[in-house]
């Protein structure tokens, strides 16, 4: 797995923590939603203290297209219909100051991060969802929100119906973020490869342990890692469901200022990006819950043949990103225990969400007004529809739980993969192109899933929370904390 926007401007590691320490507030996680909290408290005069797993930046916001747009799919109709027109608009605000902070900050700074203006596109070819337009395009009416409709998109692919606006952005999600990086190491205390493993309620503050056993004491912790590794509180595993996206890229000789999504099932995402006079032509498709279509290879065969019968191009990149779901279409960020916070569920919109709750958790810190606080409370109520999704979420993990405990040999499995019971514990074995065995546990620790193998990347991976583990059992991401290797 090859992201485009990492290339070769990975960063060197900061240190890790070898000691106890103390803070006022602890951010745990160093992707866009962390970074940009730790951005807005930088000056509060606190004593702030980040941690990341790895190096800051590499996690999911590494992995994603890359865009910064207020028009998501036809999302807004949908959040009318589950709350009201006030909501649907209030989050509409909340994407477009996101896009604003990400302007200002990348020009207050002079951050290099090929940020440019696009017009953003909505398609689709099956007049079965043309409802779904008229839906939406009410809304758009309804509020004086400037809109084009159209049946051609701006680059030669099937399309029926196209739904055109403006003031979208992209960019390159990592050098902005190492940039910010930068930033803040003057500002505070960063530490990398630096585990978080557990959260414990003292008398005053928090107790943060690290997987080396090194103890964080904090006043306020805010927990940014994408998927938060806890269970309780909130019981997050059981509100929301992992979606994988699958994404390719290549040299293109010429870029326009695009992006492209569709409404169909295939969940089609196009977009251009220009790197130091390179252009690149990126493609996604296939977003499905992780716990289906568990053979990567038939993703990575699917995407590169359409690629190169639509587009005549051959895949230099393949990545695959993992989008956190909510059962309303709305993340969940704020407080969830007193001075304990969150910022998750982004679902395919982690960038302009992730931004946006770096706004949110510093303003509720700062005991400033907060005018999404409300919208993205992880306590807000639920309704019918809310239900019924989190039901569908719940069966859609639960039977792969199931089925996988039932049979951990997959059907796809060549000789090369052996899962058996070795002195009472279930193994995964790997062997590779040497002869030599990579035996490792395959139970994911987060909540003792039987975990898949993935022959593109060489992982083994969690089909029901996406944890994943190289094929030595060391954890690449969560929510699991530990790896899964073998002592013995």
């Amino acid at each position: 797995m090859k992201s485009i926007w990492i290339g070769s401007n990975k960063e060197m590691a900061l240190p890790k923590l070898n000691k106890n320490i103390k803070c006022d507030i602890l951010i745990v996680g160093g992707g866009i939603a962390g970074l940009s909290c730790a951005y807005h408290l930088k000056d509060s005069g606190k004593n702030i203290v980040l941690i990341d797993k790895s190096i800051c930046g590499l996690g999911a916001t590494s992995y994603n297209t890359g865009k910064l747009t207020w028009m998501q799919d036809l999302i807004y109709h949908k959040i009318e219909k589950n709350y009201d027109t006030k909501t649907a608009l209030l989050y509409l605000d909340s994407q477009r100051e996101a896009i604003d902070i990400v302007n200002n900050i990348v020009k207050e700074n002079n951050i290099s991060c090929d940020l440019s203006k696009t017009k953003a596109y909505v398609f689709t070819d099956n007049e079965n969802n043309f409802k779904n337009f008229d839906n939406e395009i009410m809304f758009y009416k309804e509020n004086n929100i400037k809109y084009k409709v159209t049946d051609k998109l701006p680059i030669e692919y099937s399309s029926k119906l196209v739904l055109e606006t403006d003031n979208s952005f992209v960019f390159n999600p990592y050098k902005y973020l190492s940039s910010i990086r930068k930033i803040l190491m003057d500002k505070m205390e960063i530490y990398e490869n630096t585990r978080c493993v557990s959260i414990d309620m003292g008398s005053n503050s928090y107790n943060v342990k690290t997987i080396d056993d090194h103890i964080i004491e904090s006043k306020v912790v805010i927990v940014a890692s994408h998927y938060p590794m806890f269970i309780v509180p909130y019981f997050i595993p059981f509100k929301t469901e992992v979606h994988k996206f699958f994404l390719v890229g290549s040299k293109v000789d010429k870029s326009k200022n695009i992006q492209i999504l569709s409404n169909d099932k295939s969940s089609v995402s196009m977009r251009y990006y220009n790197d130091k006079g390179n252009n690149y032509f990126i493609y996604g498709r296939n977003s499905h819950s992780s716990s289906k279509h568990l053979d990567v290879r038939d993703d990575y065969l699917e995407i590169t043949e359409e690629y190169k019968k639509n587009f005549n191009l051959e895949a230099e990149y393949f990545f695959h990103t993992h989008d956190l779901m909510t059962y309303d279409s709305i993340p969940l960020i704020g407080e969830i225990k007193p001075n304990l916070y969150i910022a998750t569920g982004f679902n395919k919109w982690g960038n302009t969400n992730g931004t946006i709750s770096g706004k949110v958790i510093s303003d509720l810190i700062l005991k400033n007004d907060s005018k999404y606080a409300e919208l993205f409370n992880p306590k807000r109520g639920l309704s019918l529809d809310k239900i019924k999704n989190i039901t569908l979420f719940n069966f859609n993990v639960g039977t792969r739980y199931i089925r996988n405990k039932i049979n951990s040999n997959m059907s796809y499995y060549d000789d090369k993969v052996i899962i058996k019971n070795i002195n009472g514990k279930r193994c995964g074995i790997y062997i590779d192109e040497k002869n030599n065995k990579h035996i490792v546990s395959n139970t994911c620790p987060h909540m003792k899933c039987n975990l898949v193998f993935n022959y593109i990347d060489k992982t083994w991976d969690c089909p029901c929370h996406a944890s994943r583990f190289d094929i030595d059992g060391n954890l690449i991401y969560g929510p699991s904390v530990y790896d899964i290797k073998i002592k013995d």
